[in-house]
C-alpha cells in the first residue's frame, strides 16, 4: 500500500510539472499580435481651381486629390475606419483657415472595401477627392478679403476680373485601418487666383437668386 501511495504521489508530481511546462510552451508560441508600423503613406497629388464653366466666379471650388498607399512590404488586410482632416491655411492671413473632413464617401473606388475590410498589396494605392468652396470655418468667403482694387484694370477673362495671386497650405491627417492609427502628409502649398464678375447676369456669371440689384 505504501508503495502504491508513493508511486501515485510521484506520478501526480510529474503530471503537475508537465502541465506547467506545457502551459509555458503555449504562452511562448502564441505571442501578442503587434500591428506593423509604416503601413500607410499619404500625400497630396493634385490641387485644381475649377474653371468658370464648372464653378462660376461667384461659386468657386477647389478640387483636391489625396492618395494613400501601402508602403509595407507585405499584403495588408484589416477593418477600415476612414477618418481624416484637411486643414487649409491662408499663408498671408493665417487666422483664415478651413478644416474639411475625410470619410469613406471621399474614396474614389469604394469597391476596395468589402465587408468592412480593405486589402492592399505592396505599392497599391487608392485616392480620395475633397472639394473646398474657398470659405473659412466661419463661413466667410475669402474672395472678400482678396485684392480686387481697380477692378476694370484686372480683366483676365470675358466679364471676369482676377485678384492678386494668393497662397495656401494644406495639411492632411488620415486614418485608414483601425489598428494602424493616423498618418500625416507633408504640407503642400498651392496658388489660388480669386475671380469675380464685372457685370452681374452676363456669362459666366449667372444672376443670384434675388436677381441683379
Amino acid at each position: 500500500m505504501k508503495c502504491k501511495r508513493l508511486i501515485k504521489g510521484i506520478t501526480d508530481y510529474f503530471l503537475i510539472i508537465c502541465c506547467a511546462l506545457f502551459s509555458i510552451t503555449c504562452e511562448e508560441t502564441l505571442p501578442t499580435y503587434v500591428a506593423p508600423q509604416n503601413v500607410i503613406g499619404v500625400r497630396t497629388t493634385e490641387v485644381e481651381q475649377l474653371n468658370d464653366h464648372v464653378a462660376p466666379p461667384n461659386s468657386p471650388l477647389v478640387r483636391m486629390v489625396f492618395v494613400a498607399e501601402n508602403i509595407h512590404d507585405e499584403v495588408f488586410q484589416d477593418s477600415v475606419n476612414i477618418q481624416g482632416t484637411v486643414d487649409i491655411i491662408w499663408i498671408r492671413k493665417p487666422t483664415r483657415r478651413r478644416r474639411l473632413t475625410i470619410t469613406e464617401r471621399n474614396i474614389v473606388d469604394r469597391n476596395l472595401i468589402r465587408n468592412g475590410k480593405m486589402t492592399l498589396s505592396p505599392g497599391q494605392q487608392f485616392s480620395m477627392e475633397v472639394y473646398w468652396d474657398v470659405r473659412s470655418d466661419e463661413g466667410l468667403s475669402l474672395l472678400t478679403e482678396m485684392n480686387f482694387a481697380r477692378l476694370t484694370q484686372r480683366v483676365c477673362d470675358y466679364n471676369v476680373a482676377c485678384a492678386d495671386p494668393e497662397y495656401f497650405g494644406i495639411n492632411v491627417t488620415l486614418n485608414v485601418f483601425d489598428r494602424i492609427g493616423y498618418v500625416k502628409a507633408e504640407t503642400r502649398e498651392f496658388r489660388y487666383v480669386g475671380r469675380t464678375c464685372i457685370n452681374c447676369g452676363i456669362p459666366p456669371c449667372p444672376p443670384p437668386p434675388g436677381g441683379c440689384g
